[in-house]
């Protein structure tokens, strides 16, 4: 990913969230990012979709 790439994942994650890991999904190869929220004391999922060069954020309970 692109810094601007990046820039359009931190804007569609909740205030305050902060990226702790990413990793791809042996599985499928997928692009995860686990984010930890203010507040909470277990970690989110998201799954990364690109779009042609847009990014979209899956949140995966």
């Amino acid at each position: 990913m692109n810094e601007i790439q990046w820039q359009q994942v931190e804007a569609q994650l909740p205030q305050g969230a902060k990226i702790l890991r990413t990793y791809n999904a042996f599985e499928n190869g997928e692009l995860r990012i686990i984010v930890g929220l203010p507040g909470e004391r277990s970690e989110t999922r998201y799954i990364v979709h690109f779009e042609g060069e847009d990014v979209k954020l899956e949140h995966r309970p």
